[in-house]
């Protein structure tokens, strides 16, 4: 019976915040809550560090995470320091961070807990690899947008986006919609294959996955390595439905010359990105999503290797205002119903209020997106924008 359950639990899940005071810590709280209820351990860390009293912009208190005895957090030597909770140190790592090396703690008396994580992807994959020796669960990876790197290595993640990103409605169901349509890019043909021996470099790789050329930039593609490139690609003959592999981020002036590229010389090829987190790791999915899309009307094709697929969002119509009068942020909401509606009007992913409606089917969805292992065969879309299976 426990194989079955580490099998059936063993869940990666990345929470993102779109700014402070979106409601990613309520989120946060309200999942881990839902979990506790019907008795799946998880274990509870963050992508970096999180967990002030107050806010240092507004001045507004924030939300923290209550743990309960049980509860299993994975944090930084001086968060214990400050924790409320009552611990006792399971398992020390080596994994370091600015406030200290983090240990894998169980929480032993009822408190307040303050987590700063792992904010490199080798270290998450570390952290991971502990938890699941320690025992079946759902791990949470709580993190920002600005900060969401290493949640590639996660199964999903819920955004926590609202009006303290922006007030105006219209532009947060936007930007909205796109970080969902990044986080659904399809995976290229023979994607499957790609990820077996993902080239460490920029590559460009024919249809039968034979190398043609490579350029050295890797974890981050400026403009001036998206320049050489795109000078590169321009002075060979692209062969059609070739594969331009790009394994690290990278930044919008260097998509901006591609897009440049794409439209000029209309390649007929896959785009590739590892995974659609190096696309959102900029906090500017409009202006991404925007130049994708060119590059689409250009004839190329855009793919991941690695999906990581947004699960749900999360809404919180609050957001501060400032008052000129007594210079100070007051408490300030929006319309939750036309927030609700316009951001659930062109995304295929749940949106909850979960101070109002609770994380139930927040977590049922969780359960049933994040399972790799029962997902479908890895899908792409061909040239006629249809889905098909990789053979």
């Amino acid at each position: 019976m426990r194989q079955v359950m580490a099998i059936s639990l063993e869940i990666r899940l990345g929470i993102a915040g779109t700014a402070k005071n979106t409601g990613k810590t309520t989120t946060t709280a309200a999942i881990i809550d839902e979990l506790r209820d019907r008795n799946i351990p998880f274990f509870l860390t963050s992508i970096g560090y999180d967990g002030e009293n107050i806010d240092n912009i507004t001045g507004l208190p924030k939300p923290k995470l209550r743990v309960e005895p049980g509860d299993l957090v994975a944090t930084a030597e001086k968060c214990l320091e400050v924790s409320t909770a009552g611990y006792k140190v399971l398992t020390p790592t080596n994994i370091r961070t600015p406030l200290g090396k983090i240990s894998l703690v169980q929480v032993t008396k009822s408190g307040l807990a303050v987590t700063a994580g792992p904010n490199k992807s080798s270290e998450v994959r570390a952290l991971a690899q502990l938890f699941r020796e320690t025992g079946p669960g759902v791990m949470i990876f709580d993190g920002a947008l600005n900060r969401i790197a290493p949640m590639v290595e996660t199964d999903g993640f819920v955004l926590a986006t609202g009006a303290a990103r922006t007030p105006d409605i219209p532009r947060l169901a936007e930007e909205t919609e796109l970080v969902w349509r990044i986080a659904s890019l399809p995976t290229v043909p023979k994607a499957a294959r790609i990820a077996k021996y993902p080239p460490v470099v920029i590559t460009l790789i024919d249809k039968e996955l034979t190398e043609l050329k490579s350029w050295p930039a890797a974890s981050l593609i400026g403009e001036f390595e998206a320049q050489e490139l795109a000078d590169g690609l321009a002075a060979i003959v692209v062969p059609p439905d070739s594969y331009l592999y790009i394994p690290g981020i990278i930044s919008e002036q260097a998509l901006l010359v591609l897009c440049a590229y794409f439209q000029q010389y209309n390649w007929p090829i896959f785009l590739t990105f590892a995974d659609p987190i190096k696309l959102l790791v900029s906090s500017n999915p409009v202006a991404y999503y925007t130049l994708l899309d060119k590059i689409f009307a250009a004839g190329g094709y855009v793919g991941v290797v690695k999906r990581v697929p947004l699960l749900a969002v999360t809404l919180n119509p609050f957001y501060p205002e400032y008052r000129f009068d007594s210079k100070t942020y007051q408490p300030a909401f929006v319309d939750f119903m036309r927030l609700q509606l316009l951001v659930q009007k062109n995304i295929q992913a749940p949106v909850y209020n979960v101070v109002k409606q609770g994380a139930k089917s927040l977590v049922d969805n969780i359960l049933a997106g994040a399972r790799r292992w029962e997902g479908p065969s890895t899908m792409y879309f061909n040239k006629e924008n249809t889905a098909c299976a990789e053979p």
